[in-house]
């Protein structure tokens, strides 16, 4: 049995083993590609011809280590109807411009702490230790504050008819 009597007894078996790991017919089709690569570049290595165990070893080695590489990124199916256009009216803008100025005069009536808590959460990014540190006050008490703020900010915008949600 030589290569490519190897590659046609067991493509099919190793071809559903991938497809059952990837569920992606490209990267399937990459992996397999690669596993009887392997198996053609270290053919000398073997006393005889690789067996089916040892190419879904290899498949399944390449598949984690392509998941390894690329566990940032999720290989997902885009509905692509489901994205906005980007394009907004003008009418869209200066409504967006007038809500975060409104936004911007509300947080500005508030009190000093609760604005300086809203700024420091929302605005600097800072986690409930940071901002607790930056305004001097323990971490439970920020909290207080931040939902305090929160609270006082969404009822002065909701007297005016705005919704932030």
């Amino acid at each position: 049995m030589n290569i490519e009597e190897l590659y046609a007894e067991y493509f099919n078996d190793i071809y559903k083993f991938v497809f059952s790991l990837t569920k992606n017919s490209a990267l399937t089709d990459d992996i397999v590609q690669e596993t009887f690569t392997r198996a053609y570049l270290h053919i000398g290595s073997f006393r005889d011809l690789p067996n089916k165990a040892w190419l879904i070893t290899v498949s399944r080695n390449i598949f984690y280590d392509y998941l390894r590489k690329n566990k940032k990124t999720a290989d997902i199916e885009y509905d692509f109807s489901a994205i906005p256009d980007p394009r907004s009216s003008p009418e869209e803008e200066l409504f967006k411009k007038e809500n975060i100025q409104n936004l911007n005069k509300e947080i500005m009536a508030l009190r000093e702490n609760y604005r300086n808590a809203l700024i420091c959460f929302y605005i600097k990014d800072l986690n409930y230790k940071e901002a607790a540190i930056e305004m001097n006050v323990t971490e439970s008490n920020f909290k207080s504050i931040l939902f305090r703020a929160k609270q006082k900010l969404k009822r002065a915008l909701e007297k005016k008819g705005d919704s932030f949600e």
